[in-house]
């Protein structure tokens, strides 16, 4: 009986998203944080930007890029920790099928020194999968950012790069990995879930400011984040919150 069950459902599944795709709408599957590791230049921010060049490409503009890093095809310069609260609500109303985040330098927001985490923001972090949310972010080391930052990890990757050009990744389970820092062991390796590399390319350095000091989201901003958006504040522009009126697009 449950596996008749199993097998009806799949079917509608499949044939919904088959309606989808047909129609000319994909579906974001991806959720959860991804958190970027490394030493300086070590390539954690050019590995956030290339994963970020795939997701543009393969959805285009049904998918909201919002970052706090100047990337350039983004459709927000995240300016504040509340924009990670009322984000999700604005995007789906708005008909997008995700929103992708791009978060640089986490810690600065959230080390491991905080002991009081804001509820919303946790609230918004907990509940990606449920509102098609991914976060990337980065780190020069994991256990320095926020126990509840790391408790809601889906994947560590460790970055290192070859004489400032080849990008090799190493993916962790996020538990596994604190738990080998904590405890490592010289004769028990740490498992590795998959690789990846990359070469980075003169036309993806421009693709964001790589020498941008990024500041922490706790600032305040004259503008709420509906008109923001509304006026494309930071779309397309390459340093976060100097977008001059001529680079504000405005969004349909």
């Amino acid at each position: 009986m449950k596996l008749a069950q199993f097998i009806k459902y799949k079917a509608i599944d499949i044939k919904r998203n088959h309606d989808l795709r047909k129609s000319g709408v994909k579906q974001f599957n991806e959720y959860g944080l991804r958190l970027y590791s490394g030493c300086q230049g070590s390539g954690k921010t050019s590995s956030m930007v290339e994963q970020l060049e795939r997701y543009r490409l393969e959805y285009g503009g049904q998918l909201f890029i919002a970052t706090n890093f100047g990337y350039i095809y983004q459709d927000l310069a995240l300016e504040t920790l509340d924009d990670l609260v009322d984000l999700p609500k604005i995007v789906r109303e708005r008909g997008y099928i995700g929103l992708v985040i791009g978060w640089d330098e986490i810690q600065n927001d959230f080390d491991n020194t905080v002991r009081t985490f804001p509820i919303t923001i946790l609230r918004t972090i907990t509940q990606q999968r449920k509102q098609s949310i991914k976060i990337l972010a980065t780190s020069q080391v994991f256990t320095r950012v926020s126990k509840a930052i790391r408790e809601q990890t889906f994947e560590v990757v460790q970055c290192k790069t070859l004489l400032s050009r080849w990008v090799f990744q190493k993916w962790y389970d996020p538990v596994e990995y604190e738990y080998y820092i904590a405890n490592a062991n010289k004769d028990q390796k740490l498992p590795v879930k998959t690789k990846f590399n990359f070469i980075q390319t003169d036309e993806q350095r421009e693709l964001y400011d790589s020498y941008a000091v990024i500041d922490n989201l706790g600032k305040q901003v004259e503008l709420s984040l509906e008109e923001r958006i509304r006026m494309g504040y930071g779309k397309n522009a390459p340093i976060i919150g100097h977008a001059s009126e001529t680079e504000r697009i405005l969004l349909n």
